[in-house]
C-alpha cells in the first residue's frame, strides 16, 4: 500500500502540556525508520510545499505521493491539501474532543459539538490508519479496530529522572486546571492523611489551558490560600525533573467516568520517570499499569478516605516507597520511554505497508 516517500508532522518546540508532547514524540520512531521529510507545524503551506516535493515525477508511480502521518486531527483545509498532493497514512487519535471535554466538565455548546463532531468524522474517513493511547479507547471513540494501532503514552527518561526521596513527606500532581481531574478530592485526601502524618504537604503544578480552566485555577488558589500546607504553582516542562524531585508521592486522582477509564495520562510516566511511588484512583487502564508494574497503590475507591489510607501508607513506609518508586523508573525506561514507543508504532505500522517498502536513508530534513 505504501511507498517509501513520508511527510510526518509533529509538534514544534512547544511543550505547554501532555498533548504537546505526544505530538512531539510519538512519531519520530516513524520518522527515523522512513527517513521521513519532518513538517514541525501543520499549517497550510508547510505542508503543501513538503508534499509538492515528494510527489515525484508521474513516470516514477512507486513514489508518485508522499504518505501523511499526523499526530493530530487535521483541519479541513489540511485534509484537502493531503489529497491533493499525498496520501493520508496515519493520525493520532489520542484525544476524543467531546468525551474529554464532558469528562472535565466542560459541556460543548451545539455549535462547537457539531464543529467537534465533523472535525473527527472527517479525520476518520481520510486517514487509513488510527492511533489511539489504549485498547480500550478504541470502543469509546468507535473506531474499527482492524485499522487501529495502540501506542501508549510515555516519558522522555533522559530529561524526568530519579532524585533522592525528600526528608519531608510531600504529595505531588502535575495537571491541567480544570474541576474535572480530581483536584478537590486529592486536597480533601491530603487534609485527611495529614491527621496521620504529621508535617505532610501538598503541592499542585497545574496549568491554566483557557479562560475557563484559569477562572478555575483562581478560584481554587483564592480558596486555598488559608491553608499553608498547600503550595499551588506551575511546573513548565523544562523545569519538570526538578519540581517532581520534591515530592516523596506522586498522585494522579482522575475521577470516575467512561473517558478517564480509557486514558493513559502523560503525567503518569513522567511520575514513573521521576522515580517516585504512584497513588492513583482505580481508572482502568492506569491502574492496570501501576499494578502490572508494582509502581504505587492504586485507591479501593474515589473518595477522598481512600486516596488518604494510600498516601498514609506511603508516607509511613519509607522502605515500601522506595521499592515502588524503584519499580516504577524501571518501567518507565523499559517500556514507557517515547523512544521505546515510537520505535514500536513504527514496526506496527510498517508491517502493515506493501512488501516493496524499503527504508530510506536515515538522514532527515526538518521543513516548516
Amino acid at each position: 500500500m505504501f511507498g517509501n516517500r513520508w511527510v510526518v508532522l509533529r509538534e514544534g518546540q512547544q511543550r505547554r502540556w501532555g498533548g504537546d508532547l505526544r505530538r512531539a514524540y510519538l512519531l519520530d520512531g516513524l520518522a527515523d525508520r522512513t527517513g521521513a521529510a519532518l513538517v514541525d507545524n501543520w499549517r497550510i503551506g508547510p505542508l503543501t510545499n513538503a508534499l509538492r516535493k515528494h510527489r515525484g515525477h508521474r513516470w516514477e508511480l512507486w513514489r508518485s505521493r508522499a504518505h501523511v502521518a499526523s499526530p493530530e486531527l487535521l483541519r479541513p483545509a489540511s485534509l484537502e491539501a493531503i489529497g491533493r498532493f499525498g496520501r493520508a497514512a496515519v493520525v493520532d487519535i489520542h484525544d476524543h474532543p467531546l468525551a474529554q471535554l464532558r469528562a472535565f466538565g466542560i459541556p460543548p455548546s451545539p455549535e462547537r459539538e457539531v464543529e467537534l463532531r465533523g472535525l473527527l468524522d472527517a479525520n476518520l474517513a481520510a486517514f487509513r490508519w488510527y492511533i489511539v493511547q489504549s485498547g480500550s479507547f478504541v470502543k469509546l471513540a468507535g473506531l474499527d479496530p482492524a485499522r487501529t494501532i495502540v501506542a501508549p503514552n510515555g516519558t522522555d527518561t533522559a530529561h524526568v529522572t530519579r532524585h533522592p526521596l525528600p526528608l519531608a513527606p510531600v504529595v505531588g500532581f502535575v495537571s491541567g486546571a480544570a474541576a474535572g481531574r480530581g483536584i478537590e478530592t486529592l486536597i480533601e485526601a491530603v487534609r485527611l492523611a495529614r491527621t496521620e502524618i504529621s508535617g505532610l504537604t501538598l503541592r499542585l503544578w497545574l496549568v491554566a489551558t483557557g479562560d475557563e480552566s484559569r477562572e478555575y485555577l483562581e478560584r481554587l488558589t483564592a480558596a486555598s490560600a488559608a491553608e499553608p500546607w498547600i503550595a499551588i504553582g506551575e511546573a513548565p516542562y523544562a523545569a519538570l525533573d526538578a519540581a517532581l524531585a520534591t515530592a516523596s508521592i506522586l498522585a494522579v486522582p482522575h475521577p470516575a467516568n467512561d473517558y478517564m477509564d480509557t486514558v493513559l495520562p502523560i503525567k503518569l510516566f513522567d511520575s514513573m520517570a521521576a522515580g517516585r511511588p504512584l497513588v492513583v484512583t482505580p481508572r482502568v487502564e492506569m491502574a492496570e499499569v501501576v499494578q502490572r508494574h508494582q509502581a504505587g497503590l492504586v485507591a479501593r475507591g474515589d473518595k477522598p478516605a481512600d486516596l488518604a489510607e494510600a498516601i498514609s501508607r506511603l508516607a509511613g513506609d519509607q522502605g515500601l516507597a522506595e521499592r515502588l518508586g524503584a519499580n516504577a523508573r524501571v518501567a518507565a525506561e523499559r517500556e514507557f520511554d517515547w523512544r521505546i514507543i515510537g520505535a514500536r508504532l513504527a514496526d506496527a505500522l510498517l508491517a502493515r505497508t506493501s512488501p516493496w517498502w524499503t527504508p530510506a536513508r536515515r538522514r532527515r530534513r526538518v521543513l516548516g
